[in-house]
C-alpha cells in the first residue's frame, strides 16, 4: 500500500497517457481525447491495457494553503494556457482570525495529488460513496476546439523522459523509438465553479496540434461558488435585466438609461447580441448624478465633456463575459468608440476568509459579478466609470502640483514609458514632497543627474496596481522597476470614519489621492518621496548612516557636490567616534571657515575614495589607488580559530571595516573605525624620525638592512623595541637572552623583527593550543601570535599598533624577540640507514 502511495506522489501532479501509435494519421480522434481528459470517471485504482490515468487536481486547489500566512508571496492563479505571466505582487495576511479548517478539507488540500476520487474510490471499505464530478453530470454543455500550428525551433527541441521516450520541450510528446511506436501525451486541466477545461498538445512531425475540451454549465444553469465537486449544474432563475439590477442594488442606472432612451440600444434588443453590463450601485450613481447637475454638465453639451448618452454606453461591453474568464490587464471595448475598460484581478490569501479574487474595472471596485439576466451578464461597481482620454504622463503634465515630477521625468526620459501602451503604475510625489528632501538629493533629482532615474523607478510598477489590492489588516507587496519591494499597508477603518482608510507605502509615504486612471495605467498621489539607498547621492547616504563629522567635513570643504557626482567608486568613511578627537574635527568646531576649499582637507577626503566600486564579496589583499593619488593597502584576516582560511575581517591601512556594503548611486560605502592618513615616509625614515627607536635603528644599520627598510617595492611588518627595552635588557643581564656577539647573530636578531607581510593588530586574535597561529620572519623564525589584554608576538606585547609607512607597518613591542637556534626548528627528516648507522631506540627505527 505504501508503494502505491509513493507512486501516486510521483504521478499526482500531471496526467500521462500512453496511446499506441500506428501511423501518421494524427494523434487520435475526438472521442479518444475525451477519454484522455475525462479521467475523473475512472478510479485511481483502475487501469486497463497499456494506458493509465491519474486524477488531475485543479491547480487552484493544489496551491491554496490553509491557515495564516504571515510571510511569503500568496499563491497566484494558474492560467489554462501558457504565456500569461504571474502577477508580480502578493498579499499576505498579518492580522486575521482564521478558524481551523474542516479536517476532511484540510487532508484533501494537504495531499491534493490524491484528488477527490481517491477518497471516493473506497466506497466498499466504508470511506464514502463514489461520486462523479459535476462536469460529468446533467446540464453540462461541451465545446471542442482543435488547432494546428507549425512548431517553433524551441518547441521542437526534444528531450528524453524517464521512460525512454522522446518528449519535446513544452508538454507535447512525440513517438518513441523504443519497443514499437508509442505516443505519450501530457494533459493539463483547470476547473472553475462553472467550467472545466482540459487541453492536450501533441507535437508530431514538426506540427503542433492543440485540442481543447471545455465542459460548462449550459445556458440557464449554474453552480454556487462553494459547491461540492459533485454538485451538478442546477437551473437558475434568470430575470429581466431591470429586475436583476434592482436585486443587485443598481436599478437607478438602468432606469436612468431607459429614461434617456439608451437602454434598448445598449442591450441591442431584437438583434440577439450578447452584452455585459458594469452597473454602478445606486448610491454611487446618485452621487455622480447630483454632482453632474451641480456642474451643469448633464443637461448641456460641452466639447470638452462627454455627452450624456455615452455615459451609459461606457458601461456596456459586447459579449457575455464572466470575470473568471477575463485575464488580468485585459482591455474590453465598450459601446463607446475609443473607450475601453481595463479589468484587473488581485488574489487574496485564503486566511482572510474573503473571496479568492478582487476585481476592478478601470480601478473601480467590482462588488458583485457574473449575474446572468435575460439580456446581459451583470456586474456591479462601487463607483462610476469615467471616459479615459489621456495617458498617465498627460495627467501629470496637467497637474500644477506635479511640475517638478514632470520636469524630472522628462529629463530622465522616463516620460516615454508613461506615454506607452504597456500598463504602468506610478506613485507621484507633489511639489511639496520635493521640498522635504535633503538638499543634495533634491538637487540631484531636479537636475536629473546621477541616479535620479533610479529614484523615479522606485515609484513605478510595470502593472496596474489599484488601491483595491490593499486589504485592511494585511500587507501587500509590489515590486517596482528596480526589483525592490514596496510594502503597502491599509489602516483599519475607524468607527466614525466615512471615507476610505489610509494607505501607507513603506511606512514612509501616504497616498493622498488614489486611482487616478489613464488610458495606460494608474497614478496615485503621495506626500513623501520614497527613498532607496541604491539611488541616493553619496552625501545623502553618508548622512543617513549617521557619519555626521565626515559629512560636515565634506560640506565645509565645498566639494560635497563633486563627491555626489562620483560614479563607480568605493568610499571608506570613518565613524564619528574615530574623527571626534582629530585636528579636522577641532577646526570644524572652532574655525570652520579655514576648511573652505582647503587643499589639505581635500587630500584627506580624497584619500578615503578608491576606484572602482568594490563590495566585500570582491575584496582581496592588494593596494588600491585613491583619488588623492597615493595607495591604500587592503588586507583580509580570519577570526576563526579553527577555520583560518575563512577570511571574515578586512582592514584598510589597518583600519578595520566595521560596517560595509551600503550601496549608493553607482558607488558603495564602507565604514572604518579610524581615519586614513596618507603615509609620507618609508619604514627607515619612520625609525629615523623617532628618537625612541635609535638603538634598534643602530642595530639595523650594523646589520646592513637599511636598504631593505627603505625599499617601497615590498611590504613588511616591523617589530620595534623602544630604547628603554634595550636598557632594561642590558641592566637585567638575563641569561636566557644572551647578548649579540657575532655579525651573523646580529643579522638574525634584526631579521627576527621583520615579517614580509602586513600583520595588523586587527588580524591578531586570541588562540590556544592546538589552534596556534604564527607568522614567519624574513630570518625564517616562526613567531606565535595571540592576544591577551593586547596583541602579543612571541614573548613581546604590542604597546603601539599600526604605524603606517609607505612600505608597511610598524608595531612597538615591549620586549626583544631573541631568535631560537635554527636546529631547534628543523623537523625530523627521513635518513636511510647506511653503513655505521645504529638505531638508538624504537623512535629512531620508526623514522
Amino acid at each position: 500500500m505504501l508503494r502505491q502511495w509513493a507512486c501516486l506522489l510521483l504521478l499526482g501532479s500531471i496526467s500521462i497517457q500512453a496511446v499506441p501509435y500506428y501511423g501518421d494519421s494524427g494523434s487520435g480522434s475526438e472521442s479518444e481525447f475525451e477519454e484522455s481528459v475525462g479521467y475523473a470517471s475512472d478510479s485511481l485504482s483502475k487501469s486497463s491495457g497499456s494506458s493509465f490515468d491519474t486524477e488531475f487536481v485543479p491547480l487552484e486547489q493544489q496551491q491554496q494553503p490553509q491557515g495564516r500566512q504571515d510571510v511569503g508571496p500568496a499563491p497566484g492563479p494558474v492560467p489554462p494556457t501558457t504565456g500569461v505571466e504571474q502577477k508580480p505582487f502578493n498579499v499576505d495576511a498579518i492580522t486575521t482570525d482564521v478558524n481551523a479548517p474542516n479536517p476532511a478539507i484540510f487532508f484533501q488540500q494537504s495531499f491534493p495529488f490524491f484528488g477527490n476520487e481517491f477518497f471516493n474510490s473506497f466506497g466498499g471499505f466504508g470511506f464514502g460513496n463514489a461520486q462523479e464530478p459535476w462536469w460529468k453530470g446533467p446540464n453540462v454543455c461541451t465545446e471542442k476546439e482543435e488547432g494546428e500550428t507549425v512548431a517553433t525551433e524551441t518547441e521542437g527541441d526534444e528531450t528524453v523522459d524517464t521512460f525512454g521516450q522522446e518528449r519535446d520541450g513544452v508538454s507535447s510528446v512525440v513517438r518513441s523509438p523504443l519497443f514499437g511506436q508509442f505516443q505519450f501525451s501530457v494533459n493539463s486541466c483547470m476547473e472553475k465553479p462553472n467550467k472545466h477545461v482540459c487541453t492536450k498538445i501533441v507535437n508530431q512531425n514538426g506540427k503542433k496540434k492543440t485540442l481543447t475540451l471545455t465542459r460548462q454549465c449550459c445556458h440557464g444553469y449554474g453552480r454556487s461558488r462553494n459547491a461540492d465537486f459533485s454538485t451538478p449544474c442546477e437551473k437558475i432563475d434568470i430575470k429581466d435585466v431591470e429586475v436583476t439590477a434592482g436585486d443587485m442594488g443598481a436599478k437607478q442606472f438602468i432606469e436612468s438609461a431607459r429614461k434617456a432612451g439608451e437602454l434598448s440600444d445598449m442591450l441591442g434588443q431584437g438583434s440577439g447580441k450578447k452584452v455585459t453590463l458594469f452597473l454602478p450601485k445606486d448610491q454611487d450613481f446618485m452621487e455622480y448624478h447630483a454632482q453632474q447637475q451641480q456642474e451643469n454638465a448633464v443637461d448641456q453639451a460641452n466639447a470638452d465633456k462627454t455627452k450624456p448618452s455615452s455615459i451609459y454606453k461606457l458601461h456596456a461591453v459586447l459579449g457575455e463575459l464572466e470575470l473568471e474568464d477575463v485575464p488580468n490587464e485585459q482591455l474590453l471595448q465598450t459601446e463607446v468608440p475609443d473607450q475601453k475598460i481595463r479589468i484587473n484581478s488581485y488574489q487574496l490569501p485564503p486566511a482572510l476568509g474573503l473571496e479568492p479574487y478582487r476585481y476592478s474595472a478601470n480601478c473601480v471596485p467590482i462588488d458583485k459579478h457574473d449575474k446572468l439576466s435575460e439580456q446581459a451578464v451583470v456586474h456591479t461597481l462601487n463607483g462610476m466609470l469615467q471616459p479615459l482620454t489621456k495617458n498617465v504622463m498627460d495627467i501629470i503634465r496637467e497637474r500644477p502640483d506635479m511640475s517638478i515630477m514632470r520636469t524630472v521625468l522628462e529629463k530622465t526620459n522616463l516620460s516615454a514609458m508613461l506615454e506607452g501602451e504597456k500598463p504602468v503604475t506610478i506613485f507621484v510625489p507633489t511639489d511639496l514632497a520635493f521640498d522635504k528632501l535633503e538638499p543634495h538629493l533634491r538637487r540631484a533629482l531636479k537636475e536629473g543627474r546621477g541616479c535620479a532615474s533610479n529614484i523615479l523607478k522606485n515609484h513605478m510598477l510595470d502593472l496596474t496596481f489599484c488601491s483595491l489590492a490593499t486589504v485592511p489588516g494585511a500587507k501587500t507587496t509590489a515590486f517596482n522597476l528596480l526589483g525592490e519591494p514596496l510594502l503597502l499597508n491599509r489602516t483599519q477603518r475607524a468607527e466614525n470614519q466615512t471615507g476610505p482608510s489610509s494607505i501607507f507605502i513603506n511606512n514612509v509615504a501616504k497616498i493622498m489621492e488614489a486611482d487616478i486612471m489613464g488610458t495606460n495605467g494608474v497614478l496615485h498621489v503621495i506626500d513623501t518621496i520614497l527613498p532607496t539607498e541604491t539611488a541616493l547621492p553619496m552625501t545623502t547616504l553618508i548622512s543617513q548612516k549617521n557619519l555626521t563629522i565626515f559629512k560636515q567635513l565634506l560640506e565645509a570643504s565645498g566639494y560635497d557636490d563633486q563627491f555626489d557626482d562620483l560614479n563607480n567608486v568605493t568610499i571608506f568613511a570613518p565613524i564619528d567616534k574615530a574623527l571626534q578627537n582629530t585636528e579636522w574635527a577641532r577646526l570644524l568646531k572652532e574655525q570652520p571657515e579655514v576648511l573652505n576649499h582647503n587643499l589639505d582637507l581635500l587630500e584627506f577626503l580624497n584619500y578615503h575614495v578608491v576606484k572602482p566600486m568594490i563590495k566585500t564579496c570582491d575584496l582581496s589583499e592588494k593596494s588600491l589607488p585613491t583619488m588623492a593619488g597615493s595607495n591604500v593597502r587592503l588586507n583580509l584576516y580570519s577570526t576563526h580559530a579553527l577555520f583560518s582560511d575563512v577570511m571574515n575581517r578586512a582592514t584598510v591601512n589597518c583600519a578595520r571595516l566595521v560596517h560595509f556594503d551600503d550601496e549608493s548611486c553607482g558607488s558603495v560605502l564602507h565604514q572604518l573605525d579610524r581615519p586614513l592618513t596618507p603615509p609620507k615616509n618609508n619604514m627607515l625614515k619612520v625609525l629615523e624620525a623617532n628618537p625612541g627607536y635609535s638603538k634598534f635603528l643602530e642595530l639595523v644599520r650594523k646589520a646592513n638592512l637599511t636598504q631593505l627598510l627603505s625599499n617601497d617595492s615590498n611590504s613588511y611588518t616591523l617589530l620595534v623595541p623602544k630604547n628603554d627595552v634595550f636598557d632594561e635588557f642590558s641592566e637585567s643581564g638575563e641569561t636566557q637572552k644572551p647578548a649579540v656577539q657575532t655579525q651573523a647573530e646580529l643579522v638574525a636578531m634584526v631579521k627576527t623583527h621583520i615579517v614580509e607581510d602586513v600583520v595588523c593588530c586587527a588580524g591578531i586574535i586570541p588562540t590556544n593550543w592546538p589552534f596556534v597561529r604564527s607568522i614567519e620572519s624574513i630570518g625564517g623564525q616562526h613567531l606565535r601570535i595571540t592576544r591577551d589584554r593586547r596583541p602579543k608576538i612571541e614573548n613581546a606585547g604590542v604597546t603601539k599598533c599600526d604605524v603606517v609607512a609607505t612600505n608597511g607597518i610598524l608595531h612597538e613591542i615591549n620586549d626583544i624577540i631573541v631568535p631560537r637556534p635554527q636546529r631547534a626548528q628543523q623537523r625530523p627528516q627521513l635518513i636511510p640507514p647506511g653503513a655505521g648507522y645504529q638505531p638508538q631506540s624504537d623512535f629512531d627505527v620508526f623514522f
